[in-house]
């Protein structure tokens, strides 16, 4: 699978550059392709850091990077290096006092805050408080106006001139006391491609490894989650869904670890690892095999076999693991800490597992027929599955 960023330098006085603002792209069109804000910075984030090498991307300067509302209020970017990654936050936020709290935590511990295409209104002033940089389009707002500000607030916050594009525009931001420079006349936003390669995260190994001990050591599991920005981005995200039923705000991995537990959590590593395969093209067979996972352990419970719901789970869940992988299905089992029955389930053994998931595979393919019609029990834990999976989709 390609991924896609593109960079534009931001330069200073001396021509020297500064650092690059980092944009989302979900192509080689070098335009921004409609996905959410919050969606939009995750991916970003993830290729940057993930599947990319940061400190080439930014040739070891630094990174301006956009973040939306929710975001910051989860204070996400603490996941994230202070001293190379800057925070600029757009225009179209809504200024909270829950916002504004947020934004002063992250300074506190040492981030760069940056207000993006800043409009001076009425309710945008208080973040004027918080911020250390203000982007301005320099086309975009009247050059008196631009000098004022300019002059009020240059003994406590650095101005970038964004959208220069000619020389005379970039002497005259220089002559209005500007610091920075940002625009088409010193480059166009370059696009980067790099390939992400399918394979099984070390990490979550490693973390199923730890969960799977008699006694799990929390600590060194929260060492190791810690280190992945990816997982632990996602584990406080789910950890403040409503499908959770968080009563207060998760602002760490160790928070975020205690309020799952210890079978949620490896149910979770679970999934998480599965839709981190999900593109355009297999989003529906990894739906599929989400909702054959919780109509397995629906059924495991159904028919008094709660010890072994879990199992259950796993033998549905990556019942198609293979081909989402373009692997053989026994290379994939090696590389996963599995019980024997889920094993041999998966390999095509014969076991009493094997016999329940083959069933519901029959069953999606004849979906239609008058017996599944009948079979209510069956179509109730369908529709529960169902319910299922649309909740943990939207996180």
């Amino acid at each position: 699978m390609d991924v896609y960023i593109a960079r534009q330098p931001i330069f200073d006085r001396k021509l020297a550059i500064f650092g690059y603002e980092l944009l989302y792209r979900r192509s080689m069109n070098n335009f921004y392709e409609g996905l959410d804000d919050t969606q939009a910075t995750a991916e970003l984030i993830n290729n940057a850091f993930l599947t990319m090498h940061f400190s080439e991307l930014t040739e070891r300067t630094r990174a301006f990077i956009n973040f939306s509302d929710d975001m910051l209020i989860d204070e996400i970017p603490k996941l994230l290096p202070r001293d190379t990654v800057f925070i600029e936050i757009l225009e179209t936020v809504e200024v909270t006092d829950e916002l504004l709290e947020a934004v002063k935590s992250l300074r506190k511990s040492g981030y760069t805050i940056v207000l993006d295409d800043f409009v001076f209104s009425q309710r945008h002033l208080p973040l004027v408080d918080v911020a250390d940089m203000i982007k301005i389009e320099f086309n975009n707002m009247n050059r008196a106006v631009q000098k004022m500000v300019i002059d009020k607030y240059r003994h406590k916050i650095k101005f970038i001139a964004e959208k220069v594009e000619t020389r005379e525009q970039f002497q005259d931001a220089m002559d209005m006391g500007y610091d920075y420079f940002q625009g088409y006349f010193f480059s166009k936003p370059m696009m980067i491609k790099s390939k992400e390669v399918s394979y099984l995260n070390i990490n979550l190994i490693r973390i199923l490894e730890l969960l799977h001990h008699t006694e799990p050591d929390f600590e060194e599991i929260r060492e190791v989650i810690a280190t992945d920005l990816g997982l632990s981005y996602k584990l406080l995200r789910l950890a403040n869904s409503v499908l959770i039923g968080k009563r207060h705000k998760i602002t760490s991995v160790k928070r975020a670890m205690v309020q799952l537990g210890l079978l949620e959590m490896r149910k979770w590593i679970y999934i998480i690892m599965l839709k981190d395969f999900q593109m355009i093209e297999n989003k529906e067979l990894i739906k599929n095999c989400l909702i054959r996972a919780k109509m397995m352990e629906l059924v495991a419970i159904n028919e008094g076999k709660d010890a072994e719901k879990e199992d259950y789970f796993l033998a549905g869940m990556f019942s198609e693991i293979d081909v989402l992988m373009n692997r053989k299905m026994v290379d994939v089992v090696a590389e996963l800490p599995l019980k024997e029955s889920v094993r041999t389930t998966l390999l095509g053994g014969d076991n009493q597992m094997k016999q329940t998931l083959d069933h519901l595979i029959e069953r999606e393919k004849n979906e239609n027929s008058e017996q599944e019609k009948q079979d209510a029990e069956l179509m109730t834990i369908y529709l529960e599955a169902l319910a299922w999976v649309a909740d943990i989709q939207m996180i």
